[in-house]
């Protein structure tokens, strides 16, 4: 483009600083003022093809554009109302620009009808579709690949290729930038890192919802409050656009829309304070997409990465609801663990899938915990809930003598000198990555919810398991001793939390007060955090409620929590 004016403001409305309503020979205000209005100013500022950066080398001239003797680059512009073409010229190394046609130049000059100013009015555009300005919104905070995804065939109208292109590759490269550090996107889980690879401009749903997190995610990085790291414009959009793709028949875009619900939620976990205690959004839907397909389906890496990504969540949604787990059933079991088997993902992720797998009964432990606590002298759901919760125990121990003992054989995970709470434990764990990290917490959290529910059940059937509360309190201790590693990757280690939080039962005063502090730690940049302020009664409410032996009310109200009447949901 050329000559585009610096502001099209007359005279005495930019000496007022105020806004011209251009409404030419006289605008509104000089009219209202009595004033001479000098119609548009004559200041123009000059750039070629769009290229306004004057730092950047010039890239090659093509055989195709002018040049002039003197070393001059000429880009050319064409007037609808004249017949000859006018050469607007720059020198080489001023700015950078890549040819994108010739623009069309309507221009018209209009004088004033008081006094002797004039003005022209422009009309530029191009001669075939651009999606420049796009790009340059992602050029402002990725530098140009020196490769990128082979785009689409046939993308979706309203997406550019090159622009999901340039997404993709600006997500890869934060997940490069932050790799090892408390901001780290891959900490969510493995699905992170497929992503990019669906974003080729077929899906407006995962552009928008990636476009969202990588806001987000730079925001935290950024010297701004917690509270503006979620942009609640592009949130809107990225809701508007899940809601229009869960309402899309098409079976091949249900990868995409899981992703972006995975994306939504990760979001709204880590940078929502807004939200209330124990209240999220997409667990159950995105439950419902993927049950909609049936056991059978076929499941992809990327499938099996964000079911199991999401399987917590999606467990906790059916505890709070009170019902069994969909996946419950042994088709669905037989279904997952031939994925897993059949897949070639790293065995510490299918240790993990498969212990997700097990504790799909968790939903039914908490069902039966409860039914037994408004009934307690019910023997038979006691027996059932034994019968339920000793496969899984017995399940967790196996995994311990094989799985957890290979890692520690290999390195994977060391006991090092803890250096941050020493009084807790004279020794900390530390993990080689995060689906190491995961397993062995989640495999100690899972561990502490089954001895609840057996210990609830042998307060019934009085068969003293002296043995249930002494595996809970060692199960708990390796939680305490993982968390320096936790502490290193806030803030995106929320989810970590959780195993925090079920370990405070089995503490004495100090250790309570160490899990308490803990806590509040691990969500120091949420203001506040969603569950408010972490004390005994709201922990154990916490505690008690996702294993069965508190209501969940819906309601944010702390009171009922304070006086131990049930869990906010």
């Amino acid at each position: 483009m050329v000559g585009i004016p610096k502001s099209n403001r007359c005279t005495f409305c930019k000496s007022r600083k105020t806004k011209c309503d251009e409404n030419w020979p006289t605008c509104g205000t000089c009219a209202r003022a009595g004033k001479v209005c000098s119609g548009a100013r004559s200041s123009f500022k000059f750039v070629v093809n769009g290229c306004h950066n004057n730092n950047n080398a010039t890239p090659p001239i093509s055989d195709s554009e002018d040049t002039t003797s003197n070393g001059f680059e000429c880009s050319q512009f064409r007037s609808r109302n004249s017949s000859s073409s006018s050469l607007v010229s720059r020198r080489q190394g001023t700015g950078a620009c890549t040819n994108r046609g010739a623009v069309m130049v309507d221009m018209k000059e209009y004088s004033a009808v008081l006094g002797g100013g004039t003005f022209r009015r422009m009309r530029l555009s191009r001669n075939h579709p651009s999606s420049y300005a796009q790009q340059k919104q992602v050029d402002r905070l990725t530098p140009t690949p020196t490769s990128t995804p082979t785009p689409s065939p046939s993308p979706s109208p309203g997406l550019s290729a090159t622009a999901t292109e340039q997404l993709a590759t600006k997500l890869v490269r934060c997940l490069e930038a932050a790799a090892g550090t408390g901001h780290d996107p891959m900490i969510w889980g493995p699905s992170i890192g497929i992503i990019p690879q669906r974003l080729d401009g077929t899906s407006a749903v995962l552009q928008h919802a990636v476009e969202l997190v990588l806001a987000a995610w730079m925001n935290s990085q950024r010297e701004l409050p917690p509270e503006e790291w979620l942009d609640l414009r592009m949130y809107n959009r990225a809701l508007r656009s899940l809601h229009g793709a869960l309402l899309d028949p098409k079976r091949d875009l249900v990868t995409n829309t899981i992703a972006a619900q995975t994306l939504l939620q990760k979001a709204e976990l880590t940078y929502d304070f807004g939200r209330g205690a124990n209240q999220e959004n997409h667990a159950a839907g995105i439950t419902a997409v993927i049950s909609r397909g049936g056991p059978w389906q076929g499941f992809t890496e990327l499938d099996l990465h964000l079911t199991f990504d999401n399987y917590f969540n999606m467990l906790q949604e059916d505890v709070r609801q009170g019902r069994d787990s969909v996946f419950a059933h042994d088709e669905w079991a037989t279904a997952f663990k031939q994925a897993i088997a059949s897949s070639a993902i790293r065995p510490v992720l299918k240790a993990t899938y498969g212990l997700w797998v097990e504790m799909t009964v968790w939903p039914t432990l908490s069902r039966l915990t409860w039914t037994l606590c408004q009934n307690p002298l019910d023997t038979m759901t006691a027996a059932e809930l034994i019968l339920r919760a000793m496969p899984a125990a017995e399940y967790l121990q196996n995994e311990e003598a094989a799985i957890l003992s290979s890692l520690e054989a290999a390195g994977d995970i060391a006991e090092v000198e803890n250096l941050l709470c020493p009084d807790i434990a004279p020794t900390c764990y530390r993990f080689s990555d995060f689906e190491t990290a995961k397993l062995f917490t989640s495999h100690a959290m899972c561990g502490v919810i089954v001895c609840r529910a057996l210990e609830q059940a042998d307060l019934v059937l009085d068969h003293h398991l002296l043995c249930v509360p002494e595996r809970a309190r060692e199960l708990s201790k390796r939680i305490w001793m993982s968390y320096p590693w936790m502490r290193t990757q806030r803030p995106l280690a929320i989810e970590f939390t959780a195993a925090l939080a079920f370990s405070y039962e089995s503490a004495n005063a100090v250790e309570r007060e160490f899990v308490t502090g803990a806590l509040e730690d691990m969500e120091y940049f949420r203001r506040p955090p969603p569950v408010g302020s972490w004390i005994d009664a709201t922990i154990m409410a916490n505690v008690k409620g996702y294993t069965g032996r508190t209501p969940f009310i819906k309601t944010q109200d702390v009171n009922i929590e304070l006086q131990g009447l049930g869990c906010r949901s």
